[in-house]
């Protein structure tokens, strides 16, 4: 890549059909060595092992946040799930997945295909396993608690692992209180909540597999309690307009609202009537955990939502802490646009 003048600027993966018309692989010169892909991969794996992480589940590459753009690679158990969003790194998962197999010999390796990006990019490789084979299904375990996860048909790559220290607060928090659950996709705060000695988990989602895979989940702990575990398929906003019943703790994390700037403001409007509505559930003396994914709310207007949230709840509220991604989940110091995952956690009288 040039600029204006003619000067050498950098290599990247050039796309003609996407917003972003380049994903920077290096700036300057040289050319990046051959075995670039390689040795990032390496890099980014050991960082993963150098962090101690209490899981078997992790991202072990965040894309930008490890020089690798337009790539995702999450390990569930022993299985490696690669997500590539761009037909430059498409190109180079076969190499990719040499690398995984040098670190853990046996690994079996999955590509998921975004459908999104397939369009906008024209990837040609379907979905499926690349190395090994299986049903697309692996059984985790966070916390100490197995979780099965559907990583050929589950959202993104079958799970949330973002929120992994997110749902270690929220399960400290819910001992000994009632908990709703709202976008609970499969059910990993639930499961978590209820084993830290939640009294009751409600969860609701729209999706009734995602609810049955956390139903299944939780029949792996033989000391679970399902009895303490409700899964409610409805609507959340629907679900929200009835009034009756308070919870200790409310958790409410939905997709993403704004993709774009120009959704910004519906965004900001949807994100402060479900809020409002959640706070209006909440006991005196509860604890509210807000999240948004959306790339386009950036974290001081995120912050403003939760505030004028708690305003028209009518609660005398308090910002106790941020939240964000859990560390496998680096951002680069010059794509700040990678960190797209924030978080409150909210008291209320």
């Amino acid at each position: 890549m040039h600029t204006a003048e003619g000067n050498l600027l950098g290599w990247g993966h050039y796309s003609a059909g996407s917003l972003i018309a380049v994903r920077m692989i290096c700036f300057g010169s040289p050319a990046p060595q051959a075995d670039w892909v390689e040795q990032r991969v390496r890099d980014a794996v050991a960082l993963r092992d150098s962090l101690d992480i209490d899981s078997d589940a992790l991202r072990l590459v965040n894309a930008e946040g490890d020089f690798l753009p337009g790539l995702v690679i999450d390990r569930y158990a022993d299985t490696a799930v690669i997500s590539a969003h761009t037909r430059g790194m498409e190109s180079l998962v076969p190499r990719i997945t040499d690398s995984l197999a040098e670190h853990q010999p046996g690994l079996r390796v999955y590509l998921r295909r975004d459908e999104h990006f397939a369009r906008v990019e024209k990837l040609a490789i379907p979905s499926g396993y690349i190395r090994g084979s299986g049903d697309g299904i692996a059984v985790i375990h966070e916390g100490g608690i197995p979780m099965k996860v559907d990583f050929a048909h589950g959202q993104k790559t079958g799970f949330y692992l973002d929120q992994r220290a997110n749902r270690t607060r929220i399960a400290r928090a819910s001992r000994g209180r009632t908990l709703l659950n709202l976008f609970s996709y499969s059910g990993a705060v639930a499961l978590r909540a209820a084993a830290a000695g939640a009294s009751r988990v409600v969860s609701v989602d729209s999706s009734r597999a995602a609810l049955d895979l956390g139903a299944e989940s939780a029949r792996l702990s033989p000391g679970l309690a399902e009895e303490r575990l409700e899964w409610v398929q409805a609507d959340v906003f629907s679900f929200l307009e009835d009034p009756a019943g308070e919870f200790d703790v409310v958790v409410a994390d939905p997709p993403p609202f704004a993709r774009r700037r120009s959704e910004l403001e519906g965004a900001m409007q949807g994100y402060l009537s479900l809020f409002t509505q959640c706070l209006r559930r909440l006991s005196p003396g509860g604890l509210a955990f807000f999240f948004s994914c959306s790339g386009a709310v950036d974290r001081v207007t995120f912050r403003h939502i939760v505030a004028e949230a708690t305003l028209r709840s009518g609660r005398a509220g308090r910002l106790l802490a941020e939240l964000q991604a859990d560390v496998d989940h680096p951002v680069s110091s010059s794509h700040p646009e990678g960190e797209y995952l924030k978080g409150w956690m909210v008291h209320a009288q």
